[in-house]
């Protein structure tokens, strides 16, 4: 993972109003969610904040609604995952099961970033 400059994180879901209703109503009825939203938003998201700042690199967020053309074609199905920017493309920092196992601990998440980033 050598020569990452930014790492993005991408939501399972969609931004704005009826991104957030449609992604409540698939929580709610469908037991779906997003293993990222767990982390950086709702009980864990205290913690989380203080993780970020934390971490070596800058961390954006986007929602799926908010890839841009090479980001969709790149995690196309693999969603939520933290993919780093390089000079020559994206590489995937953390897959959708590591962060599953993470189990919404904002801690596990950072440790887990730094140290795949480490291991670049």
């Amino acid at each position: 993972m050598a020569g990452i400059t930014k790492l993005i994180g991408i939501y399972d879901a969609d931004g704005g109003i009826f991104g957030e209703i449609k992604y409540f109503a698939g929580k709610i009825f469908s037991n779906k969610h997003c293993s990222l939203c767990d982390i950086t938003h709702g009980k864990a998201k205290k913690e989380w904040e203080v993780c970020e700042r934390r971490l070596p690199i800058t961390i954006d967020f986007i929602h799926l609604n908010e890839r841009n053309e090479a980001i969709r074609k790149y995690t196309e199905g693999v969603t939520p995952c933290v993919i780093g920017k390089t000079a020559t493309g994206y590489v995937t920092v953390v897959t959708k099961n590591e962060m599953n196992d993470c189990n919404g601990d904002a801690k596990k998440f950072e440790d887990l970033i730094i140290q795949k980033l480490q291991n670049q």
